[in-house]
């Protein structure tokens, strides 16, 4: 049996809990799109799920890690879901603090991206709003959601940031 369900995240860390729950309740993902994921039924908590930014990553990651037993799952665009068996012990894709630091950044990079384009065609399509032009209601519509998009970026940015800075005084706390 398989279930369609339409949620869309914002925090990462949040989507895969929310997939953890799944699981826990026996539906194990299958596939994941833009706010769409599909899971199959299958015996409660037999896995455990992560999801990662995968830019960069070549074929000796994937194969790292088949070889200690996580499936890969799902890909959307940069992001990608692995699940390991629950029986084979905890499923972390970070070691260690320094690791998940630089993840961060490759998060937050992206965010900085995608928070530069809109408000680069945001104020773009302001400007053409504020003109003559006979599309002005359109190009102000779009300049609204632009920057909507981008404050809602910059929550992320800041959030992202936060736990970044957490893991590295934790990191100092340890080393000295």
């Amino acid at each position: 049996m398989k279930k369609r369900v339409y949620r869309f995240f914002l925090d990462y860390e949040k989507e895969e809990a929310w997939v953890n729950v799944m699981a826990e309740q026996g539906w194990h993902l299958k596939r994941t799109m833009l706010g769409y994921f599909i899971f199959e039924k299958g015996e409660p908590g037999q896995y455990s799920y992560r999801n990662e930014l995968v830019n960069g990553k070549n074929q000796d990651y994937y194969d790292f890690l088949e070889s200690m037993n996580i499936e890969f799952v799902s890909k959307l665009g940069c992001w990608a879901y692995y699940r390991k068996k629950k029986s084979e012990g905890p499923f972390e894709l970070f070691s260690d603090s320094s690791s998940k630091i630089k993840y961060l950044r490759s998060i937050n990079r992206l965010f900085i991206l995608v928070t530069l384009l809109n408000i680069s065609v945001g104020f773009f399509n302001l400007y053409i709003g504020l003109g003559e032009s006979t599309e002005r209601f359109l190009n102000m519509g779009v300049s609204f959601f632009n920057f909507v998009v981008v404050m809602i970026m910059c929550m992320q940015i800041f959030k992202v940031e936060r736990r970044k800075k957490g893991l590295q005084r934790e990191l100092h706390i340890f080393e000295g």
